[in-house]
């Protein structure tokens, strides 16, 4: 999934989604799998001017996230930064509770509302089940799908 090829992100929205993915993989402590994916947009995304990515990771909770600062935001960065925050929530192999409620005060601050948040939720399950899709092991693919969906 690639929510973010269909937009120019000026440096301060990079910034932001990654303030934003960061806090919430802070939620139940930083896995690598999470480091690894924040890591991955951050360093795509940044210019020049600004921090490396290693100065970003090495000091995860320096900038406190605000959400609030994401108000007025266009609907595509809204989706596109509840997408990136539940993929990095996903990371790790799973979906919190924790982390769940922390990407929904996310996407109320940006008002994405509960139908839109279950339709960009379901959106990064099926991309997940599609990228396990070509498993061999049908059995595994679908204990994953069950547990994608009990959550």
């Amino acid at each position: 999934m690639h929510p973010i090829h269909d937009q120019d992100l000026s440096p301060a929205q990079v910034t932001q989604l990654t303030q934003a993915m960061l806090s919430v993989a802070l939620v139940d402590g930083i896995h690598p799998a999470e480091a690894a994916l924040i890591g991955q947009f951050y360093e795509s995304s940044r210019s020049a001017d600004m921090p490396t990515t290693a100065s970003v990771l090495a000091r995860p909770d320096a900038q406190t996230f605000n959400a609030a600062a994401l108000a007025g935001s266009t609907p595509e960065f809204a989706d596109t930064v509840v997408l990136m925050c539940l993929m990095a929530a996903y990371a790790d192999g799973h979906l919190t509770p924790a982390e769940r409620s922390h990407v929904q005060t996310i996407a109320t601050a940006l008002k994405v509302g509960a139908e839109r948040f279950d339709a960009l939720l379901a959106q990064v399950r099926d991309e997940l089940v599609g990228a396990l899709s070509h498993l061999p092991d049908a059995g595994s693919v679908a204990a994953v799908v069950k547990e994608l969906e009990a959550r």
